[in-house]
Formats: structure tokens, sequence, C-alpha cells
């Protein structure tokens, strides 16, 4: 009998340490996909979504990456910025999955469209900017 390699990947995932790491990196897979979707939907640039998180661009490319571990509370301001939702639920780890089938566990607000993100934006932008123009000296 052939063994193939589905067979040996789920011969070890009943070990629960390689359970574990294969857990890890179908969720930091997840993320990263998700995440990067999210921006690019939003019209966001690297650069903007770190200014907006208050991180470097680089940390921001290091998770869509998913070479970034973060902490549930930077997940959250993520989540919160991108005006995603964290839904709870649980899945079968699968090492069948194709990646763009997994089930993500972050979604979309549905009631919250990119056009209402950009007026946000735009409006706190003329907020600054008028701001600005009084502050100046007569």
């Amino acid at each position: 009998m052939t063994r193939t390699f589905e067979d040996d990947l789920k011969h070890e995932l009943q070990d629960p340490e390689s359970a574990k790491m294969f857990g890890a990196a179908q969720a930091k897979s997840s993320f990263a996909i998700t995440l990067a979707e999210a921006r690019r939907q939003l019209n966001l640039t690297q650069q903007q979504l770190a200014a907006e998180l208050g991180v470097s661009q680089s940390y921001v490319a290091k998770l869509e990456g998913g070479e970034a571990n973060p902490t549930l509370d930077r997940i959250g301001s993520l989540l919160a910025v991108l005006r995603l939702s964290l839904t709870t639920g649980t899945t079968t780890l699968s090492p069948y999955a194709e990646p763009s089938s997994w089930e993500s566990i972050w979604t979309y607000d549905p009631n919250i469209r990119a056009e209402e993100i950009k007026r946000e934006r735009d409006i706190a932008k003329a907020r600054e900017e008028s701001r600005e123009l009084v502050e100046l000296p007569v």
C-alpha cells in the first residue's frame, strides 16, 4: 500500500504537539489573508493602516505575511480599525482544506461599508485642517 502526504499529515495530526503547531499556523494564515483582503477592500495601503494603528508599516507587512504573533489586544485594535468583528465558532482541524475554503473567524460587519469609513476619514481630516487654520497667527 502506498502512503500519501495526506495520510502522513492525518497521522501527524493525531499527535497533540503536531496538531497545536498545525492549528497555530492555520490560524495565522487565516488572519493574515483576512487582514490583507480587508485592507485592500478599504483601499488602504499598509502605511495608512500602520498610521491608524500606531505601528510600523513593516509590522503590518509581517502580520499580512503571517510572520507576527499579535496579542489579543492588537488583534482587537486591528479589527476595530478595519470594521471587522470576531465571531465565535469552531471548525474541525483539517489538513485537506484549501486556503480559499477555510472558514474565517474574522468577518466583515455588514452594516458598515467602505464608503462610510472613507467619509469618516474625510470629515476627520477636514476638522483637523480647520483647527490648523484657526491656530494660525493673525
